[in-house]
C-alpha cells in the first residue's frame, strides 16, 4: 500500500511539473497603472495590459473610458462591455492602443468590478 501511494504521488508530481513546463506566460498581461499608460503610451502600444480605475461615460456621442483619481484616462472598446460598469471601480485586461491624434484605448479582453 505504501508503494502504491508513493507511485501515485510521484505520478502526480510528474504530471504537475509537465503541466507547468508547458505554460506560456507570454499571454500574461503586464500590470500598467493609468498614469503610465498616459505618460508613455508608445511603450505599451500593442501590449496586453491590466489596469484599474473607474468607468466613466458620455452619451452623445456614446463613449466610455477608465480613469484614476488624477484623471488619467484611457478609452474602452467595445462600448457594450463597458456600458454595464458605468461608475464602478474595475480592473480591465486588454490590448492597449495609441495613435497620435486619435488617443489611447483598450480593446477589452476582460473587465470586472474590484
Amino acid at each position: 500500500m505504501i508503494f502504491d501511494a508513493g507511485r501515485r504521488a510521484a505520478a502526480l508530481a510528474l504530471t504537475v511539473t509537465l503541466s507547468l513546463a508547458g505554460c506560456d506566460y507570454r499571454d500574461a498581461p503586464e500590470g500598467a497603472p493609468l498614469r503610465a499608460l498616459a505618460a508613455e503610451p508608445e511603450s505599451y502600444q500593442g501590449s496586453l495590459v491590466a489596469t484599474s480605475g473607474v468607468v466613466r461615460g458620455f452619451d452623445d456621442p456614446e463613449h466610455y473610458w477608465i480613469e484614476d483619481e488624477a484623471l488619467n484616462r484611457v478609452a474602452l472598446a467595445p462600448m457594450e462591455t463597458a456600458r454595464d460598469h458605468l461608475g464602478q471601480r474595475v480592473q480591465v485586461v486588454g490590448t492597449f492602443h495609441y495613435e497620435a491624434g486619435r488617443g489611447r484605448w483598450l480593446e477589452i479582453r476582460s473587465l470586472g468590478p474590484l
